[in-house]
């Protein structure tokens, strides 16, 4: 307290009883522990150097000159000649929207375009798919009546064949029946013959006797 005092009268004499006042509020800060850029601005700057000059002078106390004005405050703590804080910057590129209705209704209009046209593609694959198949059934269907078609031919052909060689066969049957009866309804005239032929040559005796 009486270090207080002596720098408070060193700085009277220094700076007149008119910046007494300030003189002991600005040791007051000092002797309070409070030293560098936050005592800076307890005195005008006409009284800040002879002042501090004065206090390192008689004590083990490190007051800011003028030329500390600008310098930071590490302590932490605002005093009279801190700058005021620099407001707060968002870095972000713009206000905080993951809420903005808008931005949501877009996200879901976007979404729902996205789900339509892949249920769109879907569609269109599966229509493609259906169509593929219908043609290949269609074309099986058609192989398969043609396939049925000539084995018909076939069959009907070879029907024709058989028939053909009934017809053949039951003729010549025919014709050797017929055959085997006229055959059989003919006589045999070789032995009538011979008879004939006897009986004449006994006529031709006779008359031949008759005539001698």
């Amino acid at each position: 307290m009486l270090l207080f005092e002596g720098l408070a009268a060193v700085a009277a004499k220094i700076a007149g009883a008119g910046a007494v006042a300030q003189a002991t509020a600005g040791l007051g800060i000092a002797v309070a522990g409070v030293t560098g850029a936050g005592a800076v601005g307890a005195l005008p700057a006409s009284l800040q150097d002879p002042v501090a000059a004065a206090v390192e002078t008689v004590s083990p106390f490190d007051l800011p000159d003028s030329n500390d004005s600008l310098k930071t405050d590490d302590s932490g703590l605002d005093g009279p000649g801190d700058l005021p804080d620099a407001p707060d910057t968002d870095e972000s590129d713009g206000p905080d929207d993951s809420d903005d209705p808008a931005r949501l209704a877009a996200e879901a209009e976007e979404d729902a375009r996205e789900a339509a046209e892949e249920a769109e593609e879907q569609a269109r694959e599966a229509e493609e798919e259906a169509r593929e198949a219908a043609e290949e059934a269609e074309e099986q269907a058609r192989e398969a009546e043609e396939d049925a078609r000539e084995a018909a031919e076939v069959a009907e052909e070879q029907a024709r064949e058989a028939e053909e060689e009934a017809r053949e066969a039951a003729e010549d049957a025919e014709e050797q029946a017929r055959e085997a009866a006229e055959k059989a309804s003919k006589p045999d005239n070789s032995g009538s013959g011979s008879a004939n032929s006897g009986s004449g040559g006994g006529d031709d005796d006779s008359s031949d006797s008759d005539d001698d």
